[in-house]
């Protein structure tokens, strides 16, 4: 036998632990989805799964959940419907696995949260100066678990949770986050506080709206109270801080004690530490732990009451959990214990696991085995452990918040071997190798031995047939087998493989059978032990057996009760019952047959064994300690020898014990002398023999009395500290420890405590737990063990309150009490304001009492003064401490008077008040009193004397309910309170006093106060919507009441929006609302633009004013006017169905952009011929249907297709033209056919192709016969190609002389045509000339190439010769001929047009063909004839065009409006009128036209300027307009004349005369009936002048109009007209006076002048060719931007007529800008009209405007006659912006003024006053016209801000005002000014300036005053008495003034006069009037000077001495003698 062992495996199997552990919750949102990680190693390293609480493995799924390959767990972010329970809410576990065992991980409670909206708020509590105040940060309770306050703001500053001072003020809570106030202050009233939350899923922040605290003050007095439970429970996780706040107020403030309830339910005090630190209203617990758990009760009181909270806190600690012993190693059969401990919170469930399978409730494992058991819920018992209790043991335990798990290995020592392998039965034939194996493993390693029926083969094998083996696998496994090589029948029977270690055996039997005859080998004796059962096998071999038989001394034996025998297949075994030696015992004798009748028998022999049989035994009870004992083991029956061992709790028997044993045959004896606690335990006796070993055990306990192991001792403790004293016994039973304590503080009467083990624990040691105690330990064994002790609680000096409040009357006595409590002696000192109290002052006395608690004092003032207040400090000290109490004394008196009251802030209904805090007379200030009353007329009441209107019925008493502190900049504390219930924009007078519990204060002096305005009550009424033009709509309404304005409105809202149910709405996003604001208050009208056509629009109206918008009004339903479809039908689709049908079908036009109800549709469809002779006219169908079918159309023909939808308005837009072509079809016959003879046997035929093909010819098909023979005809196919060529045919072999028919046929892909008429034709060999083409008409476009065919044919073979207008063609650059004959034209030209020619001859006949070239172009351009012109429409017509050669297609109309894109309109060739409809009044418009042919499309027409009809709306006289009383002002504005265009609205604006600003009252009124009689507006103060402004608008422009008006006395009196109207530049004069000085020495300056000037005019002798003074100008000239509102003024300006005297158009050519020359000695007003081309925008003005406008007026000089007027240059201004000047002059500063208010600008641009300079000899006459302005301030007929010389003049803007006029009765009306006009009055009897241009000399060109005109100016405006303002009116006249005549005044006198300072001193606007004269000889005078300073100034600096160099003589001395007369006026007058 061969035995080989190879060692043991090297692996070593670890089972797995976890390296990270998931968590116990998994909280996420579903937008972030969440993952969880879980690693554990081991070896192998394990496999990680998931699974679910019922062990389920977790699977993948798709979206929404995922493992990955490391153990993590993935949830991917998921949309909330996809949210599932059993993924998104469920419990999860890890499972670590491999081949050492399975352990599973705690619960991880997974909890998916669907992302959801929520706001959070600062909850609004009341909080009382002085007091605590507890605000909470409201969360909503489904967002709770996971949103956490991060922080508070208050104001600027951050509280933070973990940084906030518990002694601070501010303290955030550590557990809710709620923000508590140790004491509010009267600045926290002041500040915005708001709390910032964080959500722990994702990261968001939150921050709550800001939150104003209302400090309130208490002014009563009130016991402590709070808003907070009485009873409040926080919890807190073990070692965390939290704050336990005490949330009462009252008043005084009370005074905080905390308390702790013992465990008796005693109060003490708690002292403050490190740890727990006490701040009045906030006790803060660090570091908390389970001691920390119980009940705190803090307590508040004051004289008035006092109040107590209890919290209860819970303090809460994960749950943990440990197994001991966590490794333990168990032999095979042994038993292992686990013990289970848990720490932290409350268990609910406990489970245990084996290798992550559950062990059921019964004590079991699933597999069923029942070696497991539970001792107690936190205890489990393995017993036997085998191979399979191995592995892991994992603890579980759960609570509601969380589970925890432990794990422990049981490993196996030495086990007993376990078979892994084994071999079968199996039968075979002899001969082959047999190989048996087995497998086991165990520890140690086990050994196999092999046996053949019960006998080991090592013994049997006598031959080397039999190898076994043996060796050790990587796994540890021991593997053996069995080889049998030449297998023989005598080798059969049951083979066994047994493996076995020390620990034990296994074994497995099989049988092998080999065939062959039967045999029954020898076997030795068998063994048996009485009682029990044997079987005995039978050794035999052979195969097949049949029968197997036992016998026994020659008996068979058969299956009886005693008795069963198994068959053969069984293995033939006897089985004997219960054996018994006298029966069973003998030889036995086996006997197997085989089949064929062989038998083999053997015997055997059995022998029968007793085992020894023990009797019980035990020990007796109550042996005590001292005691003796004995113990016998004695057997009953049994096989002799038998041998005996005892062991003490499976251990052999110490000798340390001294226990004898005595040992007889069949009994043993133990002797225990002197009995101890030792000796207890299990004691078991072994009895064994050669049939057994069996043991019996007893139970030996000794009672031993009780002895102290811990004695306990007297002890003390500080008050309010934890003491634990312990008190432990032994003995047997365990002895019962009870404490008990004495009654009171006696030895004596004592009562049994309830505790929780053997230690005495006083948790919080109190006045009560002082005295005696008694520790008791009883087992029932003698008397037992009692202790006395004493535990003494040392109580330091203290105070049940720390501190109170104590008031008293002024003189009254009071007596302060100070009662200490602690061990004496305690010594009590009394201070008074930090200093000891006088006791040598009679006043005070001091007396002390002791009582059993501790000590009172009394400190008694006999009367009490006011420096008595203060803090009374009562100081007690003993031995154990120190402790003091402060007293707060307030003597209490009158309050005094607040002072410093002021207006604080102000609303529309409230105003709050603010004051310096009086004293309160230590009393609190209960309250205080405010009176107040309205005031209508503030002007006649004086303050001073309001104390004699208090006791009106006017008077309002109102009592302050609550008021707030502040500090002032002075650092004084002042008192905030909010008075309520006041009427919104208000005047009042208000006062107030305080009030406290002794008196009131006197009441402050008045203020007066108005409130602010607020937003309308009340929306406008009677709203309509009106539909206006297209995609508009009209609003009107009416003005809401007076009194719910709550102000002055301003203006309205209109909000717009689309209704829902409209058939067409489409939602888009921000374009759903439309909104509106119109200002004034009076506008009842307004136009909403660009809404949808043919749309339903929701409309409401809310009114406004400064503060804010009312409510809106009701919901007004209104529809737009229905348009055309704005869009063509969409997806327009075709197909063919036949060769003349088509089918069109298409989709609706977007709903949106229907423009109205489709009525229908239009198909415009035209075929696609390039054939001149081929129609191609435009058709229509017209369908409601969304498909149509056109019928006979034209074969194979391309279509050109466009579909339209239209409306009951018109036609929408066409769509895109779709291409689309009819089937083919049969083509016609060939045009024409010709045969000629060519030779004597061939004919050529020819033909032209069809006129219709019908498709593409894809060949012809030439027929032939000959004539008169019967026969049948021949055919010939003529393929053609793209070009369809050819198209001739030469028949060949045909006979001589014979005659020939012919006819063609053309053919397409559908088939064959119609063919021609038959030509016959013979052959002849003498062929006439003949010419096979075909004469044609071609039309050609000009530009392209022709070529005319001409194919000659004949024998002998012709020449072609081509003849044109009866001349031979030649060679030209034209044409020419080519070879083949035939003519190519190069480009076909127009003169090519005509007849062409070809003829052939030969010498036997000839023959001619002849074209028609007609050379086609575009059309001409037709000519446009206006035939009229309405409001808003034009029609024009046009005579038919050449059509160029080729029938016209159609028109193209195109028309625009100035500033306007193009429109164009396609019109069909039958038109010859179209109607331009849809246009604007009063507007000019350009309208061009073209027609189109197939060629091209013509020249466009003329452009055509046409006006529709209407103008501007013309402004009435104020009197006709205006009507006032002392308040209200009416205006009938039915005498505005419209201008023929309607008036879409009114502006009307209005100012207090002098005032800059004005007020809207309304923007946009409509001109409704209702406001064109009588518009009232009200709210003016009586006897007052004011300005009104006025705006008109419609089409064609907007009209501005200013008019002065004046209320009149409240007794209705009209007053007088103010002495001096300022103008808007007279704010600037002291500016630009300032600036330029013009008071030097102007002597000296002059002397200058003179010299620079003769050098001047030196160079200026020297130039041959005049030039004019108006040369180019310097860029320094400030320019302003053009106003807002000038696009309005543009359109006003088209309207307007320009007057000038033979205008002469110039050009710039550096700025290809165009303007008209004035012409001489003319007075203009010059503006944009209808010129024919648009008025130039003005680029600069004046800087800033006053009230009061001047316009400068001017004459142009004359100039001789025939000068070239075209020479002159206009240079234009820099466009700059406004206040930015580019090259400034050196007089810049001194001449330009800017301002950067905007409301102090000029509405207008006005005339720039230049100078055109020039001679005349003949006068001319100036046409007068009315001006006005040309923006929003005046938009009348007239505009003075474009004329032609406004651009090019660098002079600056002024307007002068007109001069009064008489009325019918010949009284002096005072006109209204007119800001914007700019004409000069010619009136002889009216224009104080005529008589000065009459005495003027020519060569001046200005006028001069005189004298008389000044005292006539003087006079007239001395008789103003008229008190209402007319609009000023400068009244027309034909009056001409005329100037001319040589220069008289010479060179020298004319430059005399002139200084430097006139020349650099600048321009100046004209002062303003000094007196009620409205034109004084000042105002004129200076206005002409400084126009005149301004020329001189302009060409002295910025002409150069080039340009001084070609001036005129004449033109200088002219300027510089004006000049000088100016300045002799000057100086005279000075």
């Amino acid at each position: 036998m061969l035995l080989s062992l190879t060692g043991e495996a090297t692996g070593v199997l670890r089972v797995p632990s976890f390296l990270q552990e998931p968590p116990p919750h998994l909280l996420f949102g579903n937008d972030t989805g969440a993952q969880v990680s879980c690693m554990a190693h081991g070896s192998p390293p394990p496999v990680v799964t998931w699974v679910l609480r019922d062990g389920t493995v977790a699977t993948q799924v798709p979206g929404l959940r995922k493992m990955s390959g490391n153990g993590t767990l993935h949830f991917p972010p998921f949309l909330a419907q996809y949210y599932r329970t059993d993924v998104h809410e469920a419990t999860y576990r890890c499972r670590a696995s491999n081949e050492a065992g399975t352990i599973l991980s705690r619960n991880v409670q997974v909890q998916a949260v669907l992302r959801r909206q929520f706001h959070v708020h600062v909850e609004n509590t009341e909080v009382y100066l002085g007091n605590s105040a507890l605000i909470k940060c409201a969360i909503p309770e489904y967002v709770r678990p996971y949103v956490r306050v991060a922080s508070w703001h208050r104001g600027e500053d951050i509280l933070l949770p973990e940084s906030s001072d518990v002694a601070g003020r501010y303290v955030v809570l550590a557990t809710t986050g709620d923000l508590y106030f140790r004491s509010v202050h009267s600045e926290d009233g002041l500040v915005k506080f708001n709390c910032l939350v964080t959500n722990t899923l994702n990261g968001d922040r939150q921050r709550s709206d800001e939150f104003t605290l209302q400090v309130k003050q208490l002014t009563k007095k009130m016991a402590p109270r709070s808003s907070q439970k009485p009873v409040m429970e926080i919890e807190v996780e073990r070692g965390n801080d939290v704050h336990l706040p005490c949330n009462i107020q009252g008043n005084p403030f009370p005074i905080f004690t905390w308390y702790r309830v013992s465990d008796s339910a005693a109060l003490y005090p708690i002292p403050s530490s490190q740890r727990l630190i006490i701040s009045r209203t906030l006790l803060f617990i660090k570091n908390t732990d389970e001691h920390d758990a119980g009940k705190w009760v803090c307590q508040a009181s004051n004289q008035f009451g006092e109040q107590r909270i209890e919290i209860r806190l819970s303090v809460t600690t994960f749950v943990s959990v440990h197994i001991l012993p966590q490794v333990q190693i168990v032999n095979s059969g042994g038993t292992a214990i686990f013990n289970c401990s848990t720490t932290g919170s409350t268990t609910d469930v406990i489970g245990w696991l084996h290798n992550g399978i559950p062990l059921q409730a019964k004590n079991s494992l699933g597999t069923g085995r029942e070696n497991i058991r539970f001792l107690s819920k936190s205890s489990l018992l393995v017993q036997n452990v085998g191979r399979r209790d191995r592995g892991v043991y994992q603890c579980l335990v759960e609570n509601q918040r969380a589970s925890a798990q432990a794990m422990a290995e049981l490993k196996l020592g030495d086990t007993v071997p376990e078979l892994i392998y084994t071999f079968i039965e199996q039968n075979v034939r002899p001969g082959p190798l047999i190989s048996l194996k087995c497998s086991a493993n165990g520890s140690p390693s086990p050994q196999f031995a092999w046996l053949l029926d019960s006998q080991p083969i090592m013994d049997v094998s006598l031959h080397h047939r039999f190898a076994i083996g043996q060796f050790v696998d990587m796994t540890g496994d021991v593997i053996s087998y069995l080889n049998i090589s030449h297998v023989r029948p005598d080798d059969g029977g049951l083979y066994r493989c047994v493996a076995s270690n020390s620990m034990g055996h296994i074994e497995h039997s099989a049988r092998l059978n080999v065939y062959g005859p039967p045999y029954v080998r020898a076997l030795g004796a068998v063994k048996a032990v009485a009682g029990e059962d044997i079987i005995m096998r039978c050794p035999f071999a052979g195969y097949p057996i049949e029968q197997i038989r036992w016998e026994k001394t020659h008996q068979e034996l058969t299956t009886s009760q005693h008795y069963n025998l198994a068959s053969v297949h069984e293995g033939g075994q006897l089985v004997i019952k219960n054996v018994e030696p006298s029966r069973d015992q003998g030889i036995y004798t086996c006997i197997v047959r085989s089949r064929a009748g062989e038998e083999a028998r053997r015997d055997v022999q059995l022998n029968v064994n007793s085992p020894p049989v023990i009797e019980p035994f035990k020990f007796p009870k109550n042996l005590q300690e001292g005691g003796r004992a004995q113990i016998t083991c004695a057997v009953s029956s049994g096989d002799m020898p038998i041998y005996f061992s005892w062991k003490k709790d499976e251990h052999t028997l110490p000798s340390s014990l001294q226990i004898n044993e005595k040992k007889e045959e069949f009994y043993s004896l133990l002797v225990f002398k002197d009995i101890s606690a030792r000796h207890s335990g299990k004691y078991t006796c072994y009895a064994s023999n050669a049939a057994a070993k069996v043991n019996y055990t007893a139970d030996l306990q000794v009672r031993v009395a009780p002895r102290w192991s811990h004695e306990p001792m007297d002890t003390s403790i500080m008050l309010g500290n934890t003491i634990s004293i312990n008190c432990e016994a032994e003995g047997y039973p365990i002895p019962t420890i009870t404490w008990f304590k004495g009654q009171g503080k006696a030895f004596k009467d004592f009562k049994s405590l309830s505790m929780r083990n053997h230690s005495l624990l006083l948790n919080l040691a109190t006045d009560n737990d002082e005295g005696y105690y008694m520790c008791q330990a009883t087992n029932e064994i003698g008397t037992g063990l009692k202790k006395i002790i004493r535990i003494h609680v040392n109580e330091p000096a203290r105070f049940e309150q720390s501190e109170r409040n104590v008031s008293s009357r002024r003189n009254d006595p009071i007596t302060l009490d100070c009662r200490a409590k602690g061990d004496e002696p305690i010594s009590i000192v009394w201070t008074h304001n930090n200093g000891r109290v006088d006791l040598n002052n009679f006043r005070y006395s001091i007396a002390e009492m002791k009582n059993e608690r501790g000590v009172d004092s009394q400190l008694t003032i006999a009367h009490s003064e006011r420096h008595d207040s203060g803090a009374y400090r009562c100081s007690a000290e003993n031995p154990y401490g120190r402790a003091e109490q402060i007293i707060f004394l307030a003597v209490q008196e009158r309050p005094d008077t607040p002072s410093n009251l002021e207006v604080f802030e102000v609303g529309s209904r409230t105003v709050k008040l603010s004051w310096r805090r009086p004293f309160d007379g230590n009393s609190p200030v209960l309250s205080y009193l405010v009176q107040y009353q309205p005031l209508k007329y503030m002007q006649s009441l004086a303050v001073g004397s309001a104390g004699r209107n208090w006791n009106t019925n006017n008077v309002i008493n109102v009592t302050l309910p609550s008021t707030s502190i502040s500090r002032s900049y002075d650092s004084d504390l002042r008192e905030n309170a909010i008075v309520a219930g006041l009427s919104p924009a208000t005047t009042f007078l208000i006062r107030m006093q305080a009030i406290n519990e002794i008196e009131r204060s006197a009441y402050t002096d008045a203020i007066v106060l108005k409130t602010q305005e607020e937003a309308p009550t009340e929306a406008p009424s009677n709203v309509q919507v009106q539909t206006g033009g297209e995609s508009e709509l009209i609003i009107i309404w009416q003005i809401p009441p007076r009194k719910s304005w709550n102000g002055e409105l301003i203006g309205y809202t209109i909000n717009c929006s689309e209704e829902k149910q409209n058939i067409n709405y489409i939602s888009v996003v921000n374009n759903s609302l439309k909104s509106v604001i119109v200002n004034g208050w009076a506008t009842t009208k307004a136009t909403l633009r660009g809404l949808r056509k043919y749309t339903r629009y929701a409309v409401t109206v809310q009114a406004l004013n400064s503060f804010g918008s009312g409510p809106w009004s009701a919901t007004i339903l209104g529809t737009t006017a229905e348009g055309v479809p704005e869009a063509a039908p969409q997806n327009v689709t075709c197909s063919a169905l036949s060769s003349q049908s088509l089918k069109i079908s298409w989709l609706e036009p977007p709903l949106q952009l229907h423009g109205g109800i489709i009525q229908g549709y239009k198909i415009l469809y035209r075929p696609i011929k390039h054939q001149i002779d081929f129609p191609t006219k435009m058709e229509i169908k017209r369908t409601s249907n969304l498909e149509t079918y056109l019928h006979t159309l034209l074969k194979a023909t391309n279509y050109s297709i466009r579909a339209l939808a239209y409306t009951s308005t018109g036609d929408g837009l066409a769509s895109q033209p779709l291409f689309c072509q009819t089937d083919d079809d049969v083509p016609d016959a060939p045009a024409a056919i010709k045969a000629a003879a060519l030779t004597a046997d061939s004919i050529l035929i020819s033909w032209l192709p069809p006129k219709n093909r019908n498709g593409i010819i894809s060949h012809y098909t030439v027929y032939a016969r000959e004539v008169g023979r019967k026969g049948q005809t021949k055919t010939h196919l003529v393929r053609v190609d793209e070009h369809g060529y050819p198209v001739t045919f030469e028949a060949r072999s045909l006979a001589e002389n014979q005659m020939y028919e012919f006819w063609v046929s053309a053919s397409t892909s559908v088939g064959e045509g119609e063919p021609t008429s038959v030509v016959a034709q013979a052959t002849n060999t003498r062929a006439p000339a003949r010419i096979a083409s075909f004469g044609q008409v071609v039309h050609k476009a000009v530009g392209t190439r022709l070529v005319l065919e001409c194919m000659a044919v004949g024998n002998p073979t012709p020449r072609a010769r081509w003849l044109t207008r009866d001349r031979p063609v030649t060679f030209s650059p034209f044409y020419e001929v080519t070879n083949e004959g035939n003519l190519k034209i190069h480009r076909v030209e127009d003169s090519l047009s005509g007849n062409y020619s070809c003829t052939a001859n030969n010498l036997f006949g000839g023959d001619e063909i002849q074209y028609q070239m007609i050379a086609m172009k575009p059309p001409s351009a037709p000519q446009i004839i206006v035939q009229y012109a309405s409001a808003d429409s034009i029609r024009v017509s046009w005579d038919a065009p050449e059509d160029g050669g080729a029938p016209l297609q159609g028109y193209t109309v195109s028309y625009h409006a100035s500033g306007d894109s193009w429109v164009q309109t396609e019109l069909l060739p039958e038109n010859n009128a179209y109607t331009i409809t849809g246009l604007k009044c009063g507007n000019q418009y350009i309208i061009k036209m073209s027609a189109y042919n197939m060629v091209a499309t013509g020249a466009s027409s003329e452009e055509i300027n046409v006006w529709t009809k209407g103008k501007a709306s013309q402004a009435p006289n104020g009197n006709e307009l205006i009507a006032t009383n002392s308040t209200c002002i009416n205006l009938k504005l039915s005498s505005w004349h419209n201008g023929g265009c309607a008036i879409h609205h009114f502006s009307i604006e209005h100012r207090p005369l002098g005032d800059i600003r004005w007020t809207v009252v309304t923007s946009d009124i409509s001109n409704a009936e209702e406001n064109r009689e009588n518009l009232i507006f009200c709210d003016f103060l009586p006897a007052k002048w004011y300005q009104l402004r006025i705006s008109a608008t419609n089409d064609a422009g907007k009209t501005t109009e200013h008019y002065h008006f004046s209320t009149t006395s409240i007794d209705g009196i009209t007053i007088s007209p103010p002495p001096v109207i300022a103008s808007e530049y007279d704010l600037m004069d002291n500016l630009i006076n300032a600036t330029n000085p013009t008071n030097g020495d102007w002597l000296a300056t002059f002397i200058v002048i003179v010299i620079i000037t003769v050098t001047i005019i030196t160079i200026a002798l020297t130039i041959k060719h005049r030039s004019t003074l108006c040369g180019p100008i310097a860029e320094g000239y400030e320019s302003r931007a053009i106003p807002s509102d000038y696009k309005e003024e543009q359109e006003n300006r088209r309207n307007q007529q320009v007057y000038s005297a033979s205008p002469v158009k110039t050009v710039d050519k550096g700025n290809e800008s165009e303007m008209y020359e004035i012409s001489p000695y003319a007075t203009f007003s010059v503006n944009g009209g209808r010129t024919g081309a648009p008025a130039k925008t003005p680029t600069r003005g004046l800087a800033g405007q006053t009230p009061h406008d001047y316009t400068m007026q001017f004459k142009t000089f004359g100039h001789p006659e025939g000068e070239n007027l075209n020479a002159t240059a206009y240079p234009l201004l820099p466009n700059a912006s406004f206040g930015h000047v580019v090259e400034r002059p050196s007089w810049y500063k001194q001449r330009n003024y800017n301002t950067e208010d905007e409301s102090t600008l000029s509405k207008s641009m006005t005339i720039v006053a230049g100078s055109q300079c020039g001679h005349s000899k003949k006068s001319s006459v100036g046409r007068h016209t009315k001006i006005g302005s040309a923006g929003v301030v005046a938009d009348s007929e007239s505009d003075t801000s474009i004329s032609p010389n406004t651009e090019f003049s660098n002079m600056p803007t002024y307007r002068v005002p007109c001069k009064s006029t008489r009325g019918s009765d010949g009284r002096v009306v005072v006109e209204m000014f007119q800001p914007d006009s700019s004409t000069e009055s010619n009136n002889d009897q009216l224009s104080p300036a005529l008589e000065r241009r009459l005495n003027t000399p020519r060569h001046v060109g200005m006028a001069v005053v005189s004298r008389s005109a000044v005292q006539r100016s003087r006079k007239n405006a001395s008789q103003l008495g008229n008190q209402t303002l007319e609009r000023r009116k400068c009244p027309d006249s034909n009056n001409s003034v005329g100037s001319g005549g040589a220069t008289t005044a010479s060179l020298d006198a004319s430059i005399a006069p002139i200084t430097i300072g006139d020349l650099i001193g600048g321009f100046r606007p004209p002062v303003a009037f000094n007196d009620a004269r409205e034109f004084g000889d000042q105002v004129e005078s200076e206005r002409e000077q400084r126009a005149l300073d301004l020329e001189v100034q302009r060409v002295m600096e910025n002409t150069s001495e080039a340009q001084l160099a070609k001036m005129d003589r004449e033109e200088l001395t002219s300027l510089l003698a004006r000049y000088h007369e100016k300045k002799e006026q000057e100086f005279r007058k000075t």
